[in-house]
């Protein structure tokens, strides 16, 4: 019984999220869903992270970037696995919309890292008295970064698409391998960056009222990066047709 409900699910996602006829039916009330549910999150963490909680005792009010900045941070590792994993889907299972949404979470991940990159330098500057160094934490999500350029450029310029699916999987398996770099390069090397305080197997060292808010920030950017990757990848189905004369979504996207 549970392996049938499963089963049912599980082809029913495909259909809703695979399929572009169906997808387009999805987004009419999913993307206002996950924008509003973002907006209230983040709201209210940010809320709880600029007012409720106390100074830090070491950084001071500096530290309250930290509901924007680890948000951020998490989003451009995440969103790059699920690069890889959609690219996987692509090469292995011939899921013509994997591709669609990988170039999707690229593009979004590319703005997180971006954004991660400049609010940490934002934090460095008070904190370490400098805007940027090459230690191991801040080079590793630069070459994150060109990792994500390096994809993009590829999937929209480079044809035919075999040549461009090919190159891009390569790029998608490196920076793969270059998560757990990132991840772990406090730990590795000698970094001014300090280390893991949350994304860490043993007890979080921040105190509740701190993580608190973190955890709600963090959710609403969760939300808010799915419905960009669905809304970019809505916006690329739409362009793709009109660029076609209008011709049948599926028979596009089967070129892509």
């Amino acid at each position: 019984m549970m392996a049938q409900l499963l089963m049912k699910t599980t082809m029913k996602l495909f259909k809703y999220f695979f399929i572009p006829k169906y997808f387009f039916l999805l987004t009419q009330w999913l993307l206002p869903t996950l924008y509003t549910i973002a907006v209230i999150m983040i709201s209210y963490g940010a809320y709880l992270g600029l007012v409720s909680v106390p100074a830090d005792i070491t950084q001071g009010e500096v530290f309250r970037i930290i509901y924007i900045h680890v948000p951020l941070a998490v989003l451009s590792l995440l969103l790059f696995l699920c690069v890889s994993i959609c690219m996987l889907l692509k090469r292995g299972l011939h899921l013509k919309m994997a591709g669609v949404y990988a170039s999707a979470c690229a593009i979004v991940g590319l703005l997180m890292t971006a954004l991660t990159i400049v609010t940490g330098m934002i934090w460095a500057k008070p904190t370490w008295g400098v805007w940027w160094v090459w230690d191991a934490r801040l080079t590793s999500e630069a070459i994150l970064a060109a990792l994500y350029a390096g994809f993009i450029i590829v999937r929209t310029h480079i044809r035919p698409i075999t040549v461009a699916d090919e190159i891009s999987g390569y790029i998608a398996w490196i920076g793969a391998m270059n998560i757990p770099l990132v991840h772990y390069s406090v730990n590795w090397w000698f970094t001014l960056h300090q280390g893991a305080s949350v994304l860490q197997f043993a007890q979080p060292k921040m105190p509740w009222i701190m993580l608190y808010p973190l955890i709600m920030t963090g959710s609403g950017f969760l939300f808010l990066a799915m419905g960009m990757v669905i809304h970019t990848v809505q916006c690329s189905l739409h362009s793709v047709r009109v660029h076609h004369n209008r011709q049948d979504i599926e028979a596009v996207v089967e070129r892509m």
